[in-house]
């Protein structure tokens, strides 16, 4: 009987959070509107509803929200004159704000470090579709293929490993909203300068979820010998880097779309942590 008690609470939190957050995508999207900002739900806020035939079993713990670089300001102006409170407004990355929903806000101006790989925002909004349905307002939904990429890039940049299913079953549920060959889908990946995280994280989705797709799209991904031993030595070292290592962390940029590159973003995610707030 406690156990039944604890499951049921359990389960109406969840409930409570799903709504919430819906309502919360909806009151940003109504309010920014105003002043013809367009949002753009990404993550949980937007997977709970594409990936789980419950929402409620997707866990959230809060809303993540993305907006034109150019808007970003007037959007957190507009916000915060409606009560809406900025917690950390980093010089990279999104702006946390304390919302009236029991949910923080992650308002984000882009989805990685322009360093890291190349799906920039602007070109997410140009290919996203406008909808009305989910959330009761017009917000923007990103295309299947933008979605897959970004859950891709972040597994690699979060620098995970095959122990991570949770992750990985998103990207292997992924597939079945995608409507376009592996072919289609491995250039879109390269494209979004992804090649070598998508040669790291691929096998890890078709072999730990069992799933296809995944296996189909890796085979179709350029030759690349450079990539394929870095993805190797990614595969054989973040098996055993504790969480949050600075091993971890050298790997993940090594898995950028070129060693140029990876030079690059290292040097720029270092001088953030280093840079005074």
């Amino acid at each position: 009987m406690a156990q039944t008690t604890v499951n049921r609470n359990a389960a109406r939190r969840r409930a409570a959070t799903s709504l919430g957050a819906d309502a919360l995508v909806a009151d940003v999207a109504g309010k920014l509107a105003r002043s013809g900002i367009s949002v753009m739900p990404v993550k949980g806020a937007l997977l709970q509803h594409w990936l789980y035939d419950d929402p409620t079993e997707r866990p959230l713990t809060d809303v993540d929200l993305l907006v034109l670089s150019a808007d970003l300001e007037e959007a957190v102006k507009q916000l915060e004159s409606a009560g809406y409170r900025s917690l950390a407004r980093p010089s990279f990355g999104p702006v946390v704000l304390q919302t009236p929903f029991g949910l923080a806000l992650d308002l984000h101006p882009s989805l990685f470090d322009a360093a890291r790989y190349r799906l920039r925002t602007e070109d997410l909004f140009a290919r996203s579709t406008e909808d009305t349905r989910i959330y009761a307002v017009c917000v923007q939904l990103p295309s299947p293929l933008d979605v897959y990429a970004h859950l891709i890039g972040k597994f690699g940049s979060d620098h995970l490993d095959g122990r991570a299913t949770g992750p990985l079953d998103e990207i292997a549920r992924m597939a079945s909203r995608i409507n376009a060959p592996p072919e289609t889908v491995a250039q879109h990946l390269v494209l979004c300068g992804m090649r070598r995280v998508s040669r790291y994280v691929l096998p890890l989705v078709h072999q730990t979820m069992n799933e296809p797709f995944a296996g189909q799209v890796h085979s179709w991904l350029p030759f690349d010998p450079i990539g394929r031993c870095i993805a190797a030595f990614a595969s054989s070292s973040l098996q055993d880097a504790p969480a949050g290592s600075r091993s971890g962390a050298l790997v993940a940029h090594l898995l950028n779309d070129s060693l140029p590159r990876a030079a690059r973003s290292g040097a720029r995610a270092l001088l953030q942590k280093i840079r005074p707030r």
